[in-house]
C-alpha cells in the first residue's frame, strides 16, 4: 500500500494495530523529499505487504505537520500498535534506509521485549520475569538477558548483577544502579533524619511502587543529599531513567527532585 493520506486517524493509526506504517512527510517543492521518494517506494514495493507506505504533503495537511511536530522535511515516522516508535529525517542512501527498518519493524521478539519493558516500568516484576524467561532459555538474547535482569533486581540485585556481568547497554547500566543502591544494609546506615524515608522509598522500590518510592527518596534528599553517598539521588536517577521523561511521574515529580538535587 502507497498512497496520500486522507484520514490519519484511519489511514495510520487504525491501520498500524494491523501492520507498521511507515510516514513520508513531504512537500512538492522539496528536492530532498523527491530523491527520498523513490527509495521509499522501492522499499515498500519488495516489502510485500509487511508494512504500508503513506505519505503526507505538508503543504496540503499544513496543521497534521504542526500536531506531530514536523519542522524538517523530509520526515520520516513509523507507527505500530497506534504509536510512533522509529523516525528520521533528511535523505538518507538507501542502504541507511533499509538498515533502519530492519533496526526498527517489529518483530514477534521486539514485541514480547517491549510487553515485558512495560510490566517492569508498571512494577510487575513477577510477570515481567516469566515472560522473559523462556525466551533466554531458548534463543538466547542480550537484550532479553538485560531486561531479566533489570526485573529481577529488585527482589535479588545479586542475581540480576551476574546476569549481565559481562553485557552493556542502557538496561544492564540500570540493573547495575539499582542494585547498588538496594543492597544498601540498613544497619550500616548512619542514625540521621533522612535514613527513615531512604529505607521508606527503598523498601517502596522493591514493591514496584515507583511513585511512592520516589516521594520518600525525594524527601530523603530534603533531609541531605549526600546521606549514605548519594543513595536517594541515585536511585531516584535510575527511577527517572527507567520511566522515561514523559511518563506522569517523571513529569510530576522530577521538578521536585531538581531542587532537592541541587539546594
Amino acid at each position: 500500500m502507497n498512497h496520500e493520506v486522507t484520514d490519519f486517524a484511519t489511514d495510520v493509526i487504525a491501520q498500524s494495530h494491523t501492520l507498521p506504517v511507515l510516514v513520508d512527510f513531504w512537500a512538492p517543492w522539496c528536492g530532498p523529499c523527491r530523491i527520498l521518494k523513490p527509495s521509499l517506494e522501492k522499499l515498500a514495493a519488495a516489502a510485500e505487504g509487511r508494512w504500508a507506505l503513506v505519505t503526507v504533503n505538508t503543504d496540503a495537511n499544513p496543521c497534521l505537520a504542526a500536531q506531530h511536530g514536523v519542522r524538517d522535511i523530509p520526515d520520516v515516522r513509523l507507527f505500530h500498535g497506534g504509536r510512533q516508535i522509529a523516525a528520521f529525517t533528511g535523505a538518507l542512501p538507501e542502504t541507511r534506509i533499509r538498515k533502519w527498518l530492519e533496526d526498527s519493524l517489529p518483530s514477534a521478539m521486539r514485541t514480547k521485549l517491549d510487553l515485558a519493558r512495560e510490566q517492569i516500568i508498571a512494577g510487575h516484576f513477577a510477570e515481567a520475569e516469566k515472560r522473559l524467561s523462556p525466551l533466554c532459555a531458548t534463543a538466547p538474547d542480550d537484550a532479553a538477558a538485560s531486561l531479566l535482569a533489570l526485573a529481577t533486581v529488585f527482589c535479588d540485585p545479586a542475581a540480576a548483577l551476574s546476569l549481565v556481568r559481562d553485557r552493556t547497554g542502557d538496561e544492564a547500566g540500570l540493573v547495575r544502579l539499582f542494585a547498588h543502591v538496594l543492597a544498601l544494609a540498613p544497619d550500616s546506615l548512619p542514625d540521621y533524619s533522612a535514613k527513615l524515608s531512604l529505607l521508606g522509598g527503598l523498601a517502596e522500590l522493591r514493591a514496584g511502587r515507583f511513585g511512592e518510592a520516589l516521594r520518600l527518596l525525594i524527601s530523603s534528599m530534603e533531609e541531605s543529599v549526600r546521606y549514605a553517598d548519594g543513595a536517594a539521588k541515585r536511585a531516584c536517577l535510575a527511577i527517572f531513567k527507567l520511566l522515561g521523561a514523559r511518563h506522569p511521574l517523571s513529569k510530576e515529580l522530577h521538578r521536585r527532585f531538581s531542587m532537592a538535587a541541587n539546594p
